[in-house]
């Protein structure tokens, strides 16, 4: 244990100011988004619409997503993080208010859709500001860390998106509806918040002289070739993986909800918990990396995740699905940061904020892909079949995802970027 903290100890020593600055940026920001994503799903449902309709939504906010991603990436690389976080955390909290108000299908539908966009432009800049503002060997902690990061402050916020539901009902005595949408607006004021450290970021010089003198299209390509076949590779498993995830993770609240009939704090405490358990896994990661390296780490911990999914799939006991849940999240999860350090491994610099947003861009085109074919799968099967369906797909997709990894990976086939 000794060993863990002193390793971590000498990592945060290193880190630069940007750096300390962006963890604050993302706790704040994704403590009041787990806030207002646990409550948003169940939100919507007590309005009264179908699950077909929470599907739609889901694709809404997936497919714009997947339109702006690749030009926000892009903009990162011409304009710099500051301009493109501020611009798009601004717009997320205007469009959050207004999803917390309105109640008919084509404005959710709408704000959905504009929701997805103004968060998605907030992303594009996460993966390339951190890989530009650190080293090589701290990446692989950088990640994990900025992951658990993530995590804790989901956990903190889905666990009182939950609990303050249930007080303002039935404590306090306020209806549903409006108990929910008092507890979106404090999520969304906690994520506004995340704007100030966004405020204090510097550029250093390389970002600087990046700005200043951008290479067209056409010198990219012919000096960057590798960068573009890696970022080519990655869009490809971001699709498959995407389309698995996209089948059940939108959908976990609701899951426990529709099986089991769990109430609002049951599932505040579940979805937390399996947060919580994913945070420990990336702070465990570097250990996985000493010992395994980067990519036998990422194949390992997806296999050994599938068992998990599997019994949360066909499970009808409770506690066994939440089990089952936990573990899942923990090992799937924990193999996120070596993609990032494989990734930023092999493209340049000036390619960066294109290399996160094209990848995150075929990611939530999966969720698009996925939303109705899940939900559909729901309300045709039901609660239990409908959802050990989903689940299965998911698995083998996962397992396909592996064994593309390693033929892709597995051996130095690229050249690392400098």
């Amino acid at each position: 244990m000794s060993l863990f903290l002193q390793d971590w100890k000498i990592q945060f020593s290193g880190y630069s100011r940007n750096i300390r600055l962006f963890f604050w940026f993302n706790f704040v920001l994704n403590l009041g988004l787990g806030m207002f994503g646990l409550d948003y799903n169940l939100y919507i449902k007590a309005l009264g619409f179908t699950q077909t309709t929470l599907g739609n939504i889901v694709g809404m906010t997936a497919l714009a997503s997947a339109i702006i991603l690749i030009p926000a990436g892009i903009m990162n690389d011409k304009i710099g993080p500051k301009k493109v976080i501020s611009f798009g955390l601004i717009m997320a909290i205007g469009v959050l208010i207004a999803r917390t108000f309105f109640v008919g299908e084509q404005p959710l539908l709408i704000t959905a859709f504009l929701g997805g966009m103004s968060l998605a432009i907030v992303s594009a800049t996460i993966l390339p500001f951190m890989a530009n503002n650190s080293t090589p060997p701290q990446r692989i902690h950088l990640f994990s860390f900025n992951l658990a990061l993530v995590m804790f402050a989901n956990v903190i916020g889905i666990a009182l998106g939950g609990w303050f539901v249930d007080f303002f009902q039935f404590t306090i005595g306020f209806t549903e509806i409006f108990s929910f949408r008092i507890t979106l607006l404090i999520g969304t004021g906690i994520a506004f918040l995340g704007i100030i450290p966004v405020l204090m970021f510097k550029a250093d010089e390389q970002e600087k002289q990046s700005l200043q003198k951008p290479l067209k299209w056409k010198q990219q390509w012919k000096y960057h070739k590798t960068s573009f076949q890696v970022i080519a590779v990655f869009a490809l498993l971001g699709l498959l993986s995407s389309i698995a995830g996209g089948m059940i993770v939108p959908y976990l609240n609701v899951y426990f909800e529709d099986r089991f009939l769990a109430s609002k704090t049951e599932i505040g405490a579940i979805v937390a918990l399996g947060q919580g358990a994913t945070a420990i896994a990336y702070l465990m990661g570097p250990m996985f990396a000493r010992r395994f390296g980067e990519v036998k780490s990422i194949i390992v911990l997806q296999m050994v995740s599938i068992p998990f999914l599997l019994i949360t799939a066909y499970s009808a006991n409770f506690y066994l699905a939440c089990g089952g849940y936990l573990f899942r999240q923990a090992f799937m999860n924990a193999a996120t940061p070596f993609y990032s350090s494989v990734k930023m491994k092999y493209v340049d610099r000036s390619l960066r904020g294109f290399a996160s947003s094209s990848g995150e861009a075929v990611f939530h085109l999966g969720w698009f892909i996925a939303a109705p074919i899940s939900t559909s799968l729901v309300m045709k099967h039901g609660a239990y079949f409908g959802y050990a369906y989903a689940f299965s797909i998911t698995a083998v997709g996962y397992t396909l995802i592996s064994l593309l990894f390693y033929l892709f990976f597995g051996k130095e086939r690229f050249k690392a970027a400098e």
